[in-house]
């Protein structure tokens, strides 16, 4: 079936998106009849959940045991998605959820379907949050979930927020933020997975998340390019071999580029943090583009050593860096015109931040 039947989100006000007209356009195998295909599934459950505020129904829509990856923690039962969501509400209580874009992969009968879905959220820091106290200040913020949906519920979920871009509307410094985020508690899951993650992604081996269902080939190969030759190899006289001359990125911290110049310095300007690190693609999805193109989402992860010319920072250099994100990228005429990525920068200094205090406290402990 062409995805042109599928929901596309272009152009569409919410109360459409809301009452979908038509029949059901896909399978979708053990999920509720409501559904007409997996972006409808996507949008409708994300709008009560969080804009409706029906918490509970998080119990619906999640699995019992669903893993739920982010780079400032980890979880595996739905009770404590209930709590993370409502915390978040408490801090934010008017958080509204736009959704951009539903970028989708049919992983067959017996795997459901992957979601990477880009949401654009506008809320007020009512209440304390994991960044500190109430600030009163509204932010803007971008977020990529990447789901598996399995019979009308999420039960994988790798969670992308632009954090430190939020914090700085919200009038807190970045790395303040991040010193209140490191004193938060984390379980050993966490740091197991994170320890994991980083040894996988220095190795170059693959995610162990793996379908067998086929990916667009050209965008396959396309993607794994780009991330090898601009991340891995630093080849950055190649960005004009990717994007249009006049294409436009949004990167964390609110970081906007349009045109060559612009975006080399976002990649240079990130990866010199880090000039070893090396890169995986983790998962490919892409869909058409009305006619004109196609959208793709790459979900990636870095590992490197840390090596910062920030003062505030390179206390922290020859350390383990890692970045856990996502990646949408509009494909016009084989080139990208657009770009979104998403990851915390946030959590990945407080991971630095825990990192350091842990090694020092280790070293106090053997002097005494």
């Amino acid at each position: 079936m062409s995805q042109q039947n599928i929901t596309q989100l272009y152009w569409k006000n919410l109360p459409e998106l809301l009452e979908p007209q038509g029949k059901k356009v896909q399978e979708l195998r053990g999920f509720d009849p409501e559904f007409i295909d997996i972006v409808d599934y996507i949008i409708r459950i994300t709008h009560r959940i969080w804009e409706q505020k029906n918490v509970g129904l998080c119990i619906d829509y999640y699995g019992d045991y669903c893993p739920v990856h982010t780079l400032g923690g980890y979880s595996d039962d739905v009770e404590t998605v209930v709590k993370n969501t409502l915390k978040t509400i408490g801090a934010f209580p008017d958080r509204s959820l736009i959704g951009e874009n539903v970028i989708w992969r049919d992983l067959g009968d017996d795997a459901g379907y992957y979601s990477s879905h880009r949401i654009t959220s506008i809320m007020t820091n009512k209440g304390p949050s994991e960044f500190g106290p109430a600030t009163g200040k509204t932010g803007r913020v971008t977020t990529i979930a990447d789901c598996i949906c399995y019979e009308n519920k999420i039960v994988y979920e790798w969670l992308m927020r632009d954090n430190s871009f939020l914090v700085k509307q919200l009038g807190i410094d970045v790395l303040d933020a991040a010193h209140h985020f490191a004193t938060l508690p984390n379980n050993d899951r966490f740091e197991q997975w994170r320890k994991d993650e980083i040894k996988r992604v220095k190795a170059g081996q693959p995610s162990e998340h793996q379908w067998p269902t086929k990916v667009d080939e050209h965008a396959k190969t396309f993607a794994n390019r780009w991330l090898a030759q601009l991340f891995n190899e630093k080849s950055f006289s190649q960005v004009a071999e990717f994007y249009h001359l006049n294409a436009k990125i949004q990167w964390p911290g609110g970081i906007e580029a349009v045109g060559i110049p612009g975006i080399k310095g976002v990649f240079i300007g990130f990866l010199s943090q880090a000039p070893d690190a090396k890169a995986t693609v983790d998962h490919i999805g892409v869909v058409d583009f009305e006619d004109k193109g196609s959208d793709i989402a790459i979900r990636w992860s870095l590992a490197g050593t840390f090596n910062s010319g920030d003062k505030r920072l390179s206390q922290y250099n020859g350390q383990d860096y890692f970045i856990l994100a996502s990646t949408h990228l509009r494909i016009i005429d084989n080139k990208i015109q657009e770009e979104w990525t998403v990851f915390d920068e946030v959590a990945a200094y407080a991971n630095l931040i825990k990192d350091f205090n842990r090694l020092n406290q280790d070293s106090g402990d053997l002097s005494c």
